[in-house]
């Protein structure tokens, strides 16, 4: 694992088609609550939007965009922050013994040096609460895919 990404395996249990189909669904809702002109993603859709900051819980106003679409395969988004930038991704894999996996990761890239520092020591702190927050939006998405309230 690269010291500037966080990363989470989640074995999912709906279709591959499905769960990527409820995956873009939820982010076009994101989307459109804060541009509610968005019809669709595409590459190169933009939003602007209001962000607490992980390391110093300060609102901040983000550029996000989405930057690759391929269906059934992988999602990714950037979030420009004013002190560097977020890349999510969302990648569907098959682990060796043959089980579906959707992996989430961000890669946060700073703009000081000092920034990225800390995020990498803060970062072994924070892995604990990210695998929890993950694991649950990956449940959400998957019940949600398999029709499951």
């Amino acid at each position: 694992m690269r010291t500037d990404t966080l990363s989470y395996k989640y074995r999912y249990e709906a279709p591959k088609s499905e769960l990527y189909r409820t995956l873009i669904s939820e982010q076009l809702k994101y989307f459109q609550r804060a541009d509610k002109s968005i019809q669709a993603l595409k590459p190169g859709t933009i939003i602007i939007a209001n962000l607490q900051t992980k390391m110093h819980q300060l609102i901040t106003q983000n550029t996000m965009k989405v930057n690759i679409m391929k269906a059934d395969d992988i999602f990714q988004l950037e979030t420009q922050q004013p002190s560097g930038k977020i890349v999510q991704t969302y990648k569907f894999e098959q682990e060796h013994s043959g089980a579906n996996i959707l992996v989430y990761s961000e890669q946060n890239v700073f703009e000081s040096n000092r920034n990225q520092m800390n995020f990498m020591i803060f970062g072994l702190m924070y892995k604990y609460f990210y695998n929890r927050g993950v694991r649950k939006r990956m449940r959400y998405l998957d019940n949600l895919a398999q029709n499951i309230e």
